[in-house]
């Protein structure tokens, strides 16, 4: 077929996932079967690691962190895997002079490393140059800022483009002779987390993830946005091309 089908899911943070919203994924991945399957990034949550950590996140441990998130694999098979910020905390430990912590983050990297080698995902980095995943004249990161201007931002900065990293849902077009549209397609984690309970800018997080196709002769594309609405997904199930 010429229009090859795709979708792109992000942030189900390790033990931070909510189970329906994932389930609701792969239950779609089964109807919709896209050849090309997105991981936007932030499988693990590692709320150990991060800079901001309190002393009792900090006493924990990461292992049923790290087996949630392998567990998705598993089951969303990505065909590409775009690490994202909470990801990219392991690589950067396992870098550091921090003695057995970091021999630590080394092995579950190289565990991570040869499960994706198995599904033969390609991995892309936590970074604003490499990446960044093309897909005709569509684009697909992780995201690299934040606030309700994040889907113009990534618009402004790499044209028409699909995002992780908010958990929210956004929509922004950028003015100019060419389509330049941002967007943000939600997350697949608890919308609530311990470390956001006071962040009045979480209340925008939403489930969600986000279903295509890209033509594989002109580039393309098209996309729809699945969202849940109280309790109730509405996921796009077929498409008809009409000339």
């Amino acid at each position: 077929m010429i229009w090859e089908r795709f979708i792109f899911a992000s942030d189900n943070h390790g033990d931070h996932g909510d189970r329906h919203a994932i389930d609701i994924l792969i239950r779609y991945c089964d109807l919709w079967k896209p050849s090309i399957r997105i991981h936007g990034g932030d499988n693990f949550d590692f709320r150990p690691l991060r800079r901001k950590a309190s002393e009792e996140e900090r006493r924990e441990l990461i292992r049923a962190d790290f087996d949630a998130g392998m567990q998705f694999l598993d089951r969303f098979k990505p065909t590409h895997f775009l690490r994202g910020n909470h990801d990219e905390r392991l690589y950067d430990l396992s870098i550091t002079n921090n003695g057995i912590r970091s021999e630590y983050a080394t092995s579950l990297i190289d565990e991570l490393e040869g499960v994706l080698a198995s599904l033969k995902t390609k991995t892309l980095p936590y970074d604003k140059r490499l990446g960044v995943l093309e897909l005709g004249k569509l684009r697909a990161i992780h995201g690299y800022c934040h606030g309700v201007t994040a889907a113009r931002k990534n618009a402004l900065t790499y044209g028409s483009v699909i995002s992780g990293h908010t958990h929210g849902i956004q929509v922004a077009s950028v003015e100019g002779i060419d389509n330049r549209v941002g967007r943000v397609v939600g997350c697949l984690c608890d919308l609530d987390m311990e470390y956001s309970r006071a962040t009045m800018a979480s209340l925008v997080h939403r489930h969600g993830f986000m279903s295509g196709v890209v033509n594989k002769k002109t580039g393309e594309y098209h996309v729809w946005q699945a969202e849940e609405i109280n309790g109730t997904w509405i996921l796009p199930s077929d498409i008809v091309v009409m000339k």
